[in-house]
């Protein structure tokens, strides 16, 4: 693990370098997991490097211009996967299903899109990053489709291993996430309690599981490449063609951004919703620390003995 961490640092070393020569460098939301560490699942390092990208970490700093600098040196990020998001940054309060938050990465990832979308990265959201996206751009989750959702016939927090393909996403003809797979219908895995409600502004639906449930989002023109999955096609890479396409087309798309270098265009400025921390909690609990992850705020009730 140790040899892994020291890899990445070179490799963020050798970015100019590099980059310089034609390969796309990927930047990878850090997951910020337990407070101390900056990292992500080795699966979606191993996603980028097989699909001809360089994988960089984008660590939680808490310094607007050091991560404007930082995404300079990419032609790509990708928004991983983990907590749940806090329900303020849509205007909902937390019902009783709701998970852990990571708060210091819920502002965090919220900041790091804004100034990748104004610098017009191509941008890759899994899982939470799906959820991400669609808040960012104003758009709602279901905070838990169990209690939620009245179709239940699709379960999506399944326990089996994310290697396992667990249901079936169709996919939307003509859009381009159907000519990244290929196919009408896809075989997916599946770990999440949550999804898509109200889909942002701007953005289509292009993939739904058997149930109805969003599964996929893109908005694509002349100026953005956005595109979210509710899957983990990193998790499926070694073994599922399709699932590799989704990341061969996002590097290739990243490398062919190098033929517009960013200081050629003034930054653009992109209209975001919500990205001011949520009045439910103590703006304290937003200063990037050591040590931040405080959930007591929207943990759930415990469930009282009869």
């Amino acid at each position: 693990m140790k040899d892994f961490f020291i890899s990445l640092i070179l490799s963020s070393c050798l970015v100019g370098v590099v980059g310089a020569q034609g390969r796309a460098v990927i930047g990878i939301s850090d997951t910020y997991r337990d407070g101390v560490n900056s990292a992500v699942p080795r699966t979606y390092v191993e996603a980028v490097m097989g699909a001809g990208g360089i994988p960089v970490i984008i660590p939680l700093i808490d310094d607007d211009g050091m991560l404007a600098e930082m995404l300079k040196s990419l032609d790509g990020v990708i928004f991983t996967g983990g907590e749940d998001f806090d329900p303020a940054y849509y205007g909902e309060r937390p019902i009783p299903q709701m998970g852990k938050v990571n708060v210091p990465r819920d502002a965090f990832d919220l900041r790091l899109l804004r100034i990748a979308a104004a610098e017009g990265l191509p941008v890759l959201g899994i899982c939470r990053g799906i959820q991400l996206i669609n808040i960012a751009y104003g758009g709602s989750l279901y905070q838990d489709l169990s209690a939620q959702y009245l179709n239940r016939s699709v379960q999506h927090r399944r326990k089996l291993s994310k290697i396992a393909p667990t249901h079936d996403v169709v996919v939307v003809a003509g859009s381009v996430f159907s000519s990244i797979v290929g196919l009408q219908t896809i075989e997916v895995n599946s770990a999440h309690h949550q999804a898509v409600k109200d889909v942002a502004e701007g953005f289509s639906v292009v993939g739904r599981s058997t149930d109805g449930v969003i599964e996929a989002i893109e908005k694509v023109d002349s100026a953005t490449w956005i595109l979210g999955v509710q899957f983990h096609p990193e998790a499926l890479y070694s073994q599922d063609e399709h699932m590799r396409n989704i990341f061969q087309y996002f590097v290739d798309k990243a490398s062919h951004s190098k033929s517009k270098p960013m200081s050629a265009s003034p930054r653009r400025k992109i209209e975001l919703h919500r990205l001011q921390p949520p009045a439910i909690f103590n703006p304290e609990l937003l200063k990037l620390k050591k040590v931040s992850l405080t959930f007591k705020a929207i943990q759930p009730p415990k469930k009282k003995k009869k």
